[in-house]
């Protein structure tokens, strides 16, 4: 019987590299969010309000998991006064 890691491991294997970069920037995007809000000191439910969004949808975003569209990005940035990603 094959373990729960060496099953983990196989499916890993079988994810694309395209898949396992856009989950390691989705990641990185919502530590680097929450990071900015520890720092200014404002809650989940305050970025919600300043956005017109629910505090569901911004728990969702900090998840890890989102399809951060690039519009997304720039409300967040914009309420939150920083430039959250550069090219």
């Amino acid at each position: 019987m094959k373990t729960t890691a060496i099953l983990f491991d196989e499916c890993l294997a079988e994810v694309s590299d395209d898949i396992k970069i856009e989950l390691d920037m989705s990641f990185a995007l919502a530590d680097k969010i929450d990071s900015i809000l520890r720092e200014q000191n404002i809650s989940q439910k305050q970025l919600a309000k300043k956005m017109g969004k629910s505090e569901a949808e911004v728990s969702r975003w900090l998840g890890g998991t989102h399809n951060f569209t690039l519009r997304t990005i720039a409300k967040i940035s914009n309420a939150l006064g920083v430039k959250l990603l550069s090219i």
